[in-house]
Formats: C-alpha cells, structure tokens, sequence
C-alpha cells in the first residue's frame, strides 16, 4: 500500500473519530473571553468594566429557549452532510441556566440591580412595582457545527438572541434589539477544544454588543424618561 493511500485512510479514520459521540464544552464568561490560539486569555477590564453611580432596578421577567433542538449546542456531520455526533455543555449543566447566569452578570456590569427570575415569580406585588424596568430575553439560534471538507474542516458558530425591554409601571415595551455572533475556527482536524473555542467566540460576540448598548449612558437616560 502506497504513503498516500495509507495518509487517505488515517485522515478518514481521524474524520470519522471527530465526528462521533459527544463533545461537552465550556462556557466562558463572555465579557471575559477572548481566543487566542485555542486557549483562554481575559479581554481588556477597562473595556468592560462595571459602570459606576445608581444601579437601576431591573426585573430578569422572563428568559426563553426558542431553538429549534434545545437538546444540544451542536452537530458533527460527516462529509456527505449525515449528523454523526452531537455537541453540548458540560456535564451537569444546563445550557438556559448558564445563558441566564451570564445574562445577569452582564446587567449587573453594565449598571443595573437584577431581580432574577425565580425570585421575580415570587415576590410580592407591591415589591414587583420597585422596578423600573422589566427585560424578557429569547435565545433564537446557539449553535455550532462540524463542517468537513476535503483537505480541511472547521467548526462555525452562530448565536443569536432577543431583548425586549418593558416600562415595569405600564407593562409597555420601550425597547427590543437582536444581537448576533458568529465564530469561525479552521484546522486540518476539530476536537473538542476547536468547538469550544468557535462557540465561545460566537457568544461573546453577541454579549459585548449587548454589553456596549446598554452601558451606555445616553441609552439608559433614554430608556428611564
């Protein structure tokens, strides 16, 4: 058998491997996260740093899971397109619960006192009405795929959610946006750690344009008149 042929069968033999059972990932503080060669470094604290002076008093009303397969993150296909193995989180976690967490870490940051959900559902009347502001959050698409071709593969990523925010006094919407982030990592073989890297980069993305929205103080004057 020639080097060639040999090199043929141990590339479809990695392929196939890469493909099959489950990869759990981590998510990373999105804030926090920036790729550097597959690894974790910290993005600037000064960029994102907690906006100082009166917190606004915000109620996390609702966060809602509208992806189509709310199962997993993600897919590995072989290279005629045929789902062959699937990614997720890690172990023990759930994937609604760590979008929520991270969402309030990023409101917390950017300036505002969150009522979280489960707390929110309990309270009395009269505490709902401190609120200034009401927030429903909806997770349209978080996803990361195994795309393989020829000489090389990747995995793409793509995350999309809604904000829709609430005068808590009227129940009346003031505000909604769609944020959006896409990550793209290239190499000759995927393991876990390139799906890790491609999903974070996504996420992050789409958290820092939220971030820079509403931290920003001429929005949060606006939204509050």
């Amino acid at each position: 058998m020639s080097k060639k042929c040999l090199g043929l069968i141990v590339g479809c033999i990695l392929l196939v491997g890469c493909a099959t059972g489950v990869d759990n990932v981590k998510l990373y503080q999105p804030l926090e996260y920036e790729p550097q060669q597959k690894s974790v470094v910290y993005a600037s604290a000064s960029e994102y740093k907690p906006v100082e002076g009166n917190k606004i008093l915000l109620a996390l009303r609702r966060v809602s899971d509208s992806r189509p397969d709310i199962s997993v993150i993600g897919v590995k296909k072989n290279t005629y397109g045929m789902p062959m193995g699937k990614v997720d989180v890690e172990k023990g976690k759930v994937f609604i619960d760590l979008f929520t967490q991270n969402l309030v870490e990023v409101l917390n940051r950017a300036g505002f006192e969150v009522i979280e959900p489960q707390k929110y559902k309990i309270l009395p009347e009269e505490k709902k009405q401190e609120a200034k502001l009401l927030l429903d959050a909806d997770v349209r698409t978080f996803w990361v795929e195994f795309m393989p071709g020829f000489w090389a593969v990747s995995a793409d990523s793509n995350v999309i959610f809604e904000i829709h925010l609430f005068n808590a006094e009227t129940n009346q919407e003031i505000w909604s946006e769609t944020f959006r982030g896409k990550g793209h990592v290239p190499g000759l073989a995927i393991d876990r750690k390139g799906f890790e890297q491609s999903i974070n980069m996504a996420y992050s993305e789409a958290m820092k344009s939220f971030y820079k929205v509403i931290s920003d103080e001429n929005f949060r004057q606006n939204i509050l008149k």
